[in-house]
């Protein structure tokens, strides 16, 4: 029995002045299917979730909706929360918040996902819900999620298209790209394709080369053909021609032509380019003269809080040379008030041939005024041919570099200043939340530097996938805490 198409959208087009942002034949939403959208920032996936729940027309084709889709927005609009249902809530772990005048970040997109939850609609269409979330809040709503039976869904949490997606559709350059099952294997299906295009484009690369000798050698013997044999006259060349079934320059324009038919063969192939490979080269982290202590930083009985609010109470923990530790915890347990202390070197000891960079949210090392490429080099101590690959791997292009930092999207911008740290004489990195800004590819980029930096790490994250595949130890702070988690 084949299933309800709960949605169809034919031959779109969405135009925005001149720039085209999507423009594809068809997407289908079938009942009980829960679709991930996924492509680089920018690339139009909030735009096409709109589109399918009605929320803008296209600028051509038609959508049809089979269905009453409830549409949860990334940023909330001061919801007054009148539409959630106060058990939704209470699940949510939200009840007491609804009332409340004030409510964290945290807390709106748990009573915006409560509303969700309250509603009756057929499909969900949700864009960054883990916006604001802790982990805590983030396997609650993964185990919410899984009971909604169809969804489109836009999220940089991998983990959570992980367990909730059976497909994935990549929007890129305007098209859509569709793949069965999870985010995992929607990367195994991508690396697969790569493999494929790089056998083809090798397959291309001989056969062409292959005829190419052919026409080569086709062209050489008809010149050969036509010069008459050494020590002989011109009359005896043409006698032995006359013995001959045909003259010689009979057989090297027959020759001639045979070599451009080759040519002409060369010229119709179907051409393969050659897929795109990632620059390897990294900082040579010896310039930044790392300290050679087994341990860098040390905290023991240390006790901190604000006003009336204890944070730490007798707290012990060290980071080891050459880590990646991730702090974990719920919000407002004090992660990133340990890593100020560890910044300003407050309360906390850290040795002194620890050069510590600091990512802040603000990215308040960046000259606005300045080139991504001027930024960069004011702080580099690699080559600018290392620094330039930097960027190259932070997915920041050619054109990218030459923008003022005032030109660039809040990603762009975070993605400099990682490239700053990474070319910049420090040793000890510490970011906050360095997923934020950043679209998928994005991310899985930066993973790839900081599994390769030779340095200490010192990091929090919401993101599941990017902690486990970057930390090679974490620290859970709780109740006033730190200590070593699996």
């Amino acid at each position: 029995m084949s299933k309800k198409i709960l949605i169809s959208a034919e031959n779109i087009k969405q135009i925005y002045g001149e720039q085209t942002v999507l423009d594809f034949e068809r997407f289908y939403l079938y009942e009980g299917e829960k679709v991930g959208l996924v492509g680089m920032n920018g690339a139009g996936k909030t735009t096409l979730l709109r589109i399918l729940a009605g929320q803008i027309e296209p600028s051509s084709g038609s959508v049809k909706l089979d269905c009453i889709p409830f549409y949860f927005e990334q940023f909330g609009s001061g919801n007054s929360y009148f539409d959630t249902d106060y058990t939704e809530a209470g699940k949510m772990g939200v009840s007491d918040q609804m009332w409340q005048e004030k409510v964290s970040g945290g807390e709106d997109t748990r009573i915006r996902l409560a509303e969700l939850f309250s509603s009756q609609r057929a499909v969900a269409f949700l864009d960054e819900p883990t916006s604001n979330l802790d982990s805590a809040g983030v396997e609650l709503l993964k185990k919410r999620l899984i009971e909604i039976e169809s969804m489109v869904l836009i999220s940089h949490d991998r983990s959570l298209l992980n367990e909730v997606c059976d497909r994935i559709v990549e929007v890129s350059f305007g098209e859509l790209h569709f793949y069965n099952g999870n985010y995992d294997d929607y990367l195994e299906q991508k690396e697969q394709q790569r493999k494929t295009e790089y056998a083809e484009y090798e397959s291309y690369q001989a056969e062409k080369q292959r005829l190419t000798n052919v026409y080569r050698q086709k062209k050489a013997k008809a010149k050969s053909i036509e010069k008459k044999p050494k020590n002989i006259s011109a009359s005896e060349a043409k006698a032995i021609a006359l013995c001959g079934n045909r003259k010689p320059e009979d057989k090297a324009r027959n020759m001639e032509k045979s070599a451009e038919n080759v040519l002409k063969r060369i010229e119709h192939m179907e051409v393969k380019q050659k897929p795109k490979e990632e620059p390897v080269a990294r900082p040579d982290f010896r310039l930044t003269n790392p300290p050679r202590n087994p341990i860098v930083i040390r905290g023991e009985h240390l006790t901190f809080g604000y006003d009336d609010k204890l944070i730490f109470d007798d707290a012990d923990f060290m980071i080891r040379n050459g880590s990646k530790v991730a702090l974990v915890g719920e919000n407002g347990a004090g992660k990133t008030t340990l890593i100020e202390l560890i910044d300003k070197g407050e309360l906390v000891y850290v040795v002194p041939g620890a050069k510590i960079g600091y990512a802040r949210q603000n990215m308040s090392q960046i000259d606005m005024e300045k080139t991504v490429l001027e930024n960069v080099r004011d702080v580099s101590i690699q080559s600018e041919s290392i620094a330039r690959i930097i960027l190259a791997r932070l997915l920041l292009t050619e054109r990218d570099i030459r923008k003022k930092a005032k030109e660039l999207s809040g990603g762009e911008r975070m993605k400099l200043s990682f490239a700053m740290l990474f070319v910049s004489d420090v040793n000890l990195l510490i970011l906050d939340e360095p997923t934020n800004y950043l679209d998928i590819p994005s991310i899985e980029a930066l993973e790839k530097l900081l599994v390769e930096y030779e340095g200490t790490l010192l990091f929090v994250s919401h993101d599941k996938t990017f902690v486990d595949h970057v930390a090679t130890e974490k620290l859970l702070i709780k109740d006033g805490k730190i200590k070593k988690s699996e």
